[in-house]
């Protein structure tokens, strides 16, 4: 899976393919591995919570 991602990212750096192409290719190896994040999932310095003496919400 790695060796059809990566040469999607090769084929679109030369223009052969759409980036989208290259694109897709990453995420579906990403899965595979299951290392892909889910987009919508709110990191936990995401919560407004604050945190040491800064005082700034990161």
């Amino acid at each position: 899976m790695f060796e059809t991602a990566f040469r999607a990212c090769q084929r679109a750096h030369d223009g052969q393919v759409p980036l989208t192409v290259a694109r897709d290719a990453v995420a579906g190896f990403a899965r595979s591995v299951k290392i892909l994040q889910d987009p919508l999932a709110q990191f936990p310095w995401m919560d407004g919570t604050r945190s040491g003496r800064g005082g700034v919400i990161a």
